[in-house]
């Protein structure tokens, strides 16, 4: 049998393997338990998963290292609730932006109550202020590596251009933004998407030859945005990033949730290696049968069981659910069977919660074991 380790970096190669891989999104060796429930689950994971830890070189692609703009916020507390508003402000010259972000007291998911951008001078002003990068720093990376050791790998995370820009305007601004304003749009997109290729060249430059990793497409894709933008600000966007990577000896990571169909060719196509989450319908609109037939073994898939099963379902519902995502997902030789979200993102889990994530573990383990390539 190989080793985690092996394991997953010959599925990011696309080299033969002994079986699927088997993850729990948001496992990390050491981690704290949001909750005590949480611990059988945690030390289980350790014992039958291929880890996939995720560190980062700090990286702020609209202030960088010295912010010149005055920036401050204060708390709000909503009385008698678990979740406070955050106000930041933004002196930016003459103009003063905010944002509004509510966040739980006790770890709860947060929201975006009020995006930063509201209007076209407001990406002006954001797009005028100097950019210093930050020194890149590998500690994190060498200490994560000799952490995982043979268990896992280490992927080194980044930001996307198309969703920094998004999560400062949000969805529906973004989208009629791409209508109205389009070349500021495509100015921001470009000018963060140079900022995140001149970092990954500074880490290539120590000698790192990683696995880089990002979320985001997800927001620029249909039906939140037309095919036009995923094509523009994901595609032409991220396709010299990909070859950057591959062309150093590296290699990419990519999260998009959502109806992926007949994007998966085209995630291919612009050079990723594992694609994830890989979302079952409804939520997605391509079942992993259907998905190994469109890219074959042309891109790892990574996925694809449901945080609502896991939550939701009865323990027999979810040994079926498992069983068919092996069944279909193995037809690939760069298959990672896994759930479509972190673990442990609920300060307060069900006592369902926790049996499922020890039937998915188990049973989950031992469907994979049952593949020989």
């Amino acid at each position: 049998m190989m080793t985690s380790k092996e394991r997953l970096w010959r599925i990011f190669r696309g080299e033969d393997v002994d079986r699927p891989a088997f993850k729990l999104w948001g496992l990390s060796i050491g981690q704290s338990m949001m909750a005590p429930a949480y611990r059988p689950v945690y030390e289980r994971a350790l014992e039958l998963t291929d880890i996939m830890e995720e560190i980062y070189s700090p990286l702020n692609v609209f202030f960088g290292s010295d912010p010149q703009c005055k920036i401050w916020w204060e708390d709000k507390p909503l009385e008698g609730t678990e979740w406070v508003d955050r106000y930041t402000y933004y002196q930016i010259g003459d103009r003063t932006l905010r944002s509004i972000f509510r966040y739980s007291t006790i770890g709860s998911p947060g929201y975006d109550m009020e995006h930063m951008i509201k209007e076209p001078e407001d990406l002006k002003a954001l797009l005028s202020v100097p950019y210093k990068p930050y020194p890149i720093d590998t500690d994190l990376y060498y200490r994560a590596v000799e952490k995982v050791g043979d268990k896992g790998l280490v992927m080194f995370g980044l930001d996307h251009a198309a969703y920094a820009v998004c999560r400062k305007i949000g969805s529906e601004r973004f989208a009629l933004m791409c209508i109205d304003d389009r070349d500021l749009i495509k100015e921001a997109v470009y000018t963060y998407a140079k900022r995140i290729r001149d970092h990954v060249k500074a880490v290539l430059d120590t000698g790192i030859r990683p696995i880089f990793s990002w979320v985001g497409p997800e927001l620029i894709i249909p039906p939140l945005v037309r095919m036009d933008e995923f094509e523009e600000f994901v595609f032409e966007v991220d396709k010299p990033l990909c070859d950057l990577i591959h062309d150093a000896g590296g290699y990419v990571w990519v999260h998009c949730h959502g109806r992926v169909g007949k994007l998966l060719k085209r995630f291919a196509e612009m050079g990723v290696d594992v694609l994830n989450p890989i979302e079952p319908p409804p939520q997605g609109d391509v079942t992993l049968k259907e998905a190994v037939e469109l890219v074959g073994n042309s891109m790892g898939l990574e996925g694809n069981i449901e945080m609502a099963s896991l939550q939701l379902s009865r323990p027999e519902e979810l040994k079926e659910q498992i069983r068919q995502a092996v069944e279909e997902g193995s037809q690939s030789k760069r298959f990672i069977l896994g759930p479509t979200a972190g673990y442990m993102e609920y300060p307060l889990p069900t006592e369902q919660y926790i049996q499922n994530l020890m039937v998915y573990l188990e049973y989950g383990y031992e469907c994979v074991s049952k593949v020989k390539y």
